[in-house]
């Protein structure tokens, strides 16, 4: 009698190692596209008074061409860091933020931009772009904005917001924002130094 259980226990454990080896492994989830979501997302981007000029030109080309739109809040640059600071406590910052690459560093330790290493990496420039900007954004190893405007004495970069849910059409933004369109046909043509040595 306990021979025939333990003569069935082997042939359940055999059974369960023959199954356990032949089960298919449960696929990773596919990597959002490139270039993130064009899908007719609303996305509001902070940025800096001074910046009205590129911010504003950049807002509109981009409205103009795609089903996501953004909505810009421009603020006063003395008024700016305290603006963010209330909407962190708050946890109500925009989708997007702009900052001066002075400021990006303390707000990168804080936490308050989402990690986008693994989007830069994939992107077919990423090479190309200002090192100082990303070097802004960066911690512990991780990247966490691009640049924005670039200016002869630093500039400013942004990054997605820790409390937007919005990451993939925000993302479709810093996406066509380092693309060809956006750095010659509207930061070039302004005068505004470009954001990658490419172009």
């Amino acid at each position: 009698m306990t021979s025939r259980i333990l003569r069935a226990l082997a042939v359940a454990a055999a059974g369960l190692a023959l199954v356990a080896c032949t089960a298919t492994p449960t696929p990773k989830p596919a990597p959002p596209p490139v270039d993130g979501a064009d899908s007719g997302g609303r996305l509001l981007l902070w940025a800096p008074a001074a910046l009205e000029v590129q911010a504003t030109l950049l807002a509109d080309a981009y409205n103009a061409t795609h089903t996501n739109q953004v909505e810009l809040t421009l603020v006063p640059a003395a008024d700016y860091p305290a603006r963010v600071d209330a909407a962190a406590g708050r946890n109500a910052l925009p989708d997007l933020f702009a900052g001066a690459v002075a400021d990006v560093p303390g707000w990168t330790r804080r936490g308050l931009y989402q990690d986008v290493t693994g989007r830069i990496d994939r992107l077919p420039f990423a090479a190309r772009i200002n090192p100082a900007h990303l070097e802004a954004g960066t911690s512990g190893g991780a990247r966490h904005v691009l640049p924005f405007v670039v200016q002869p004495q630093g500039g400013d970069a942004v990054g997605i917001s820790r409390d937007s849910h919005k990451a993939d059409q925000a993302w479709n933004f810093l996406y066509w924002l380092l693309s060809d369109e956006a750095q010659v046909h509207v930061l070039a043509r302004n005068g505004d130094p470009t954001a990658r040595d490419d172009l």
